[in-house]
């Protein structure tokens, strides 16, 4: 049987329990022993103006403490060893050459980033090298059908099917990196909202305060 390899990509800014819990789902639902989680560099699709981001080799960091003693999560810095934005299909093309031609590779977004696959650098060949795993939590979820529709009109329908039969329904976690960040601009507690190793990384290194 072929390697299976599945990625979590992301800008974990900071990473959160809605991550973990949102890939061990995808994990549990396909029978994936593994998920590796790979931070971001400089993510094409993000900003955030409003809110202070930490350095990618923090977020880096923060993971690695995230997944620290957990058999079925581990981390990549393959992202932060390129220089410019962190496209995907730069990444896909960086794991085949470590993982052979034969290696299965799979790749996590959350239902937010489905409508805006037309717009990845390379998309089409984005979803020839992997099989892409939606993350639908509630209410995306109910949205999914309507965004399947639009990417007929950018992919094949063959394509579409196998986004379509790779969507999951995950649990719904009210927490985000963005109130998160805000939360801590507002020097109010983040408690039970990400790992506590995470939380005193943010504290030592003074991460997404306001001046």
């Amino acid at each position: 049987m072929a390697e299976r390899i599945v990625i979590f990509g992301g800008t974990f800014d900071p990473i959160h329990h809605g991550h973990l819990i949102t890939a061990r789902a995808v994990a549990e639902h396909f029978g994936f022993e593994k998920v590796t989680f790979i931070p971001a560099k400089a993510p094409p699709h993000k900003g955030d103006a409003q809110h202070k981001s930490a350095p990618a080799d923090d977020r880096l960091e923060m993971v690695r403490l995230a997944v620290t003693g957990s058999d079925m999560f581990d981390v990549s810095d393959v992202e932060l060893q390129r220089d410019g934005p962190s496209y995907t299909f730069d990444t896909l093309m960086s794991l085949r050459r470590m993982y052979g031609a034969d290696a299965q590779l799979y790749w996590i977004i959350g239902a937010d980033m489905l409508g805006d696959l037309p717009t990845w650098y390379r998309a089409g060949e984005v979803i020839e090298i992997a099989r892409i795993i939606t993350a639908a939590r509630p209410p995306y979820n109910q949205r999914i059908p309507a965004m399947l529709d639009e990417l007929r009109e950018h992919f094949s329908a063959e394509r579409v099917s196998g986004l379509s039969e790779r969507v999951v329904s995950t649990p719904l976690i009210d927490v985000s990196s963005t109130q998160i960040r805000r939360r801590l601009g507002q020097e109010k507690t983040v408690k039970y909202l990400m790992p506590d190793a995470v939380i005193d990384y943010i504290r030592r290194r003074g991460l997404y305060h306001t001046d």
